[in-house]
């Protein structure tokens, strides 16, 4: 190992004479303490006592560098650990925007009677239960808006709110809907709970209930 510039001199005057050889030195306390050791000691020390300061300063400088090599893979590590949370936080992130994006055309469908749509949108196992109380499955939703039985004129939500468990979300909100359900007023004011499953590469709605809020 070669000596920084200053210290590599000072060796080269000093330790040299007595049959040293060159190590590793930085600007150090504990450097310029054995060299001021090695200057002190008699023209006449003995080998295994020079060697013996060598070997201090050796370990001295070896534990410097095991600090910082320590230092530098705790700092790398936590740089990782951030970057993997990060990670993890944005595709949440996105599944709530394009399951709040679905959920609106879903919206749209119903309201348009879009049957194409809906079969898209719908799990092939959905279950429903609406604002009137009524069970529904997926052909029974798209038999019904399309045949006019079950019809919306408006359909806003608020208050939503996405929680995504892997290739599993729940959705919750406040629906304010205007509508007839076989010719009776569907309740205005709902709350809501939809559960979305992803199948392959889109999310589908497996089942949806509405609760009607109940005005004091």
């Amino acid at each position: 190992m070669l000596l920084c510039a200053s210290d590599h001199l000072i060796w080269r005057g000093v330790g040299k004479q007595r049959g040293l050889t060159p190590a590793c030195s930085g600007a150090r306390k504990s450097v310029f303490a054995v060299i001021r050791m090695l200057r002190r000691a008699p023209a006449d020390a003995s080998r295994s006592t020079l060697r013996g300061m060598q070997h201090y300063l050796q370990g001295q400088l070896s534990m410097r560098k095991t600090f910082v090599i320590a230092v530098l893979v705790l700092t790398t590590a936590s740089i990782g650990l951030g970057q993997k949370q990060s990670a993890r936080r944005a595709p949440k992130s996105r599944v709530d925007q394009v399951i709040r994006q679905v959920d609106h055309e879903r919206i749209q469908a119903q309201i348009g009677g879009d049957a194409a749509a809906l079969d898209h949108i719908y799990a092939d196992n959905f279950i429903g239960i609406g604002p009137s109380g009524t069970v529904r499955t997926k052909a029974q939703v798209i038999a019904d808006f399309t045949s006019g039985d079950l019809k919306f004129q408006s359909i806003i939500t608020d208050d939503v709110q996405v929680r995504v468990y892997g290739n599993a979300a729940v959705e919750t909100g406040r629906s304010t809907m205007i509508g007839q359900d076989k010719g009776k007023t569907v309740p205005r004011d709902n709350r809501f709970t939809r559960v979305w499953i992803k199948q392959g590469a889109h999310w589908r709605l497996v089942a949806n209930h509405y609760s009607s809020l109940i005005t004091p």
